[in-house]
């Protein structure tokens, strides 16, 4: 009986000596996490980024500086291109704090851009800097920034994830990124016969591609916009650079096209069922998406894009005359009154067709452009 006593005592002991240093080891690996997670913070402090446009000259801040204004932290949810849904804590000070400190505000600017230091870039709109907050985060989930964040991250909670720039380098404010009046719409369909075609692998499909630089030079040589707006079927809205832009593809087959796209740019920088590319004066208009998001009317059995909806989505300007023209170098000019229910159609060759009762040609196929005429 006592050695059976005995037993328990020593297995009691036992158990209480592994409970005992169960928790020491706890103890060291929480030091250790603290540790690391202080030096990486520390790390991040020195971290500079660049702003330019709040003053004459450009403007450096660290992450430290950023740090001494008031923190706040705010769960966000937002969605990626690929459907993947993004929820976090973000920690960090406000960027209209930031710009308060040299009397300015994030409404003062109509656009505001952000570079990473993998060199995604992307330009916030007018009516997302009215209405939201951007987080300059140095913390998620109330951790440090990894080497994939740091050394900050923007979050605006409520808004698509591309805005949400990691390793965020550089940030440029805007106040001259207003569209131009659009002069001509060019439609993409036809435009891209007369240019050169590649073949553009993408993931496990080989499919055609122009070069943007190539669609603009031959049919907007003459226009050099500060910014290239870009809106795609599903509403996403978004400008580029000109060298970003002049350096890319449009892929016209394949899955998701058209599609603006480039080897060097990151994926989150591409955009898929491209809608229109305003280009200075100038905005190239895919029909295939028009005929999905924009008013469709039925005239003498085609349905086809309204006309009145194509000036509308564009911002063709009003004009007392406009010219349409045919790839074939045939032309069709009419005042405004004579427009009145046009429509654009692909006929069962998929060739663009403009039709337009009461005009005297009323019909243009192979349709190319059409052009607001001078006075």
């Amino acid at each position: 009986m006592g050695a059976v006593v005995k037993m328990r005592s020593w297995i009691r002991n036992l158990v209480l000596l592994g409970l005992v240093l169960s928790m020491i080891f706890s103890l060291i690996a929480c030091a250790e996490e603290t540790e690391v997670t202080g030096k990486t913070a520390a790390a991040n402090d020195g971290q500079e980024i660049l702003i330019t446009g709040l003053q004459d000259s450009d403007y450096k801040i660290t992450v430290g500086e950023l740090k001494k204004l008031p923190a706040v932290a705010k769960k966000a949810q937002s969605t990626r291109a690929n459907g993947e849904t993004v929820k976090i804590k973000a920690t960090g000070c406000l960027l209209e704090d930031v710009l308060q400190q040299k009397g300015k505000s994030v409404k003062d600017y109509s656009t505001i851009r952000f570079t990473a230091r993998d060199a995604y870039s992307v330009a916030v709109p007018p009516d997302v800097l009215k209405n939201r907050d951007i987080i300059l985060a140095y913390q998620i989930d109330n951790k440090a920034l990894d080497a994939e964040n740091e050394p900050l991250r923007v979050v605006i909670p409520g808004e698509r994830a591309m805005y949400w720039v990691r390793m965020l380098d550089r940030i440029d404010l805007e106040t001259g990124a207003k569209r131009t009046a659009i002069k001509k719409v060019v439609f993409l369909e036809t435009a891209v016969k007369a240019l050169p075609q590649e073949d553009y692998q993408y993931f496990d499909s080989s499919d055609k591609a122009i070069k943007t630089k190539d669609l603009v030079e031959t049919y907007a040589g003459g226009d050099k916009p500060k910014n290239i707006f870009i809106k795609a079927g599903d509403g996403l809205y978004k400008n580029e650079t000109p060298a970003n832009f002049l350096g890319a593809y449009i892929k016209i087959s394949g899955q998701e096209a058209p599609k603006f796209l480039a080897p060097h740019l990151p994926q989150g920088m591409h955009v898929r069922d491209l809608l229109f590319i305003n280009y200075g004066e100038t905005s190239f208009l895919a029909y295939s998406q028009g005929q999905k998001v924009l008013s469709l009317q039925t005239l003498e059995g085609q349905s086809g894009i309204a006309l009145s909806d194509l000036i509308k989505q564009t911002g063709l300007s009003r004009a007392a005359k406009y010219k349409f023209n045919s790839l074939n170098a045939e032309s069709l000019e009419l005042a405004v009154n004579e427009l009145g229910s046009g429509l654009i159609y692909q006929n069962d060759q998929g060739t663009l067709v403009f039709a337009c009762p009461g005009a005297t040609d009323k019909s243009l196929e192979n349709l190319l452009s059409m052009e607001c005429m001078n006075p």
